[in-house]
């Protein structure tokens, strides 16, 4: 819980008093508006143009041009939903927050990749096995219950768009990215790491070859554990190793 202190205070009552309300300097950030733009494209990264592209709650809507670019200016901050429609194509609703500080302006470009119907049927089946693959694993539920442990869902790690598995972990607070010989290579954040792909122990041949055997297209979710965590089943041989950190993998070939 926030409190303001007696100068802070002090102050707040003078601002007030110079500006009429804090209630409406208040209301000029939160009602700032941003100018959201993006590129559409198709599964083979191809330009949608004359794309629709609207936020329903802001009522503002404009088209793609020739290479499948927009701008759409108008938009209040904060939570908005892109909705992105083309004929011959599934609609798409993307979640977005949009930010009026300029430090934050990577959160106002949003890219879309739409589906044609058929594509679209496949995608929602696959979705469907892999999160009855994972529940049969017990990864939803450990993603309830254990407290301090990190979770990288489906869903998040269809936005990232990773080129290579340690694009996935690289926001991982318990995981250290260094360069080895022959790319990215992942330890604990003490040194340690004990990793585990589809719940059997993972034997490094080198530094780095997660990277090279594990493709990011095939990662379905992540789960790590930090130092002094210890992580549940499946992710335990041997005596508890405090120092360490545990990441556990689940790809869509592992899992079948």
């Amino acid at each position: 819980m926030f409190r303001i202190k007696g100068v802070e205070l002090a102050a707040a009552l003078i601002a007030f008093t110079a500006n009429g309300s804090l209630a409406t300097a208040a209301s000029a950030q939160t009602t700032g508006t941003v100018t959201v733009t993006g590129r559409v494209t198709t599964s083979d990264g191809k330009p949608v143009s004359d794309a629709r592209v609207y936020v329903p709650g802001s009522n503002e809507a404009t088209r793609t041009d020739a290479r499948g670019n927009y701008s759409l200016a108008g938009v209040p901050g904060g939570p908005q939903v892109v909705v992105v429609r083309k004929s011959g194509y599934a609609p798409v609703r993307t979640d977005a927050k949009f930010s009026t500080k300029p430090s934050d302006r990577a959160r106002n470009n949003v890219n879309v990749t739409l589906l044609t119907s058929d594509q679209a049927a496949t995608e929602l089946a696959r979705s469907a096995r892999d999160s009855a693959a994972l529940d049969k694993v017990g990864f939803f539920r450990r993603e309830a219950s254990v407290r301090g442990a990190y979770f990288i869902t489906p869903d998040q790690i269809d936005q990232q768009k990773a080129v290579r598995l340690s694009d996935i972990v690289r926001q991982v607070p318990v995981l250290v990215e260094t360069v080895g010989r022959t790319g990215p290579v992942l330890r604990g954040v003490r040194g340690c790491l004990i990793t585990y792909v589809d719940g059997f122990p993972w034997r490094s041949m080198f530094p780095g070859d997660l990277d090279s055997y594990v493709s990011a297209r095939d990662v379905v979710a992540v789960e790590a554990y930090g130092p002094g965590l210890a992580p549940p089943t499946p992710f335990v041989r041997g005596a508890f190793r405090s120092n360490c950190t545990t990441l556990g993998l689940w790809t869509r070939s592992g899992m079948g």
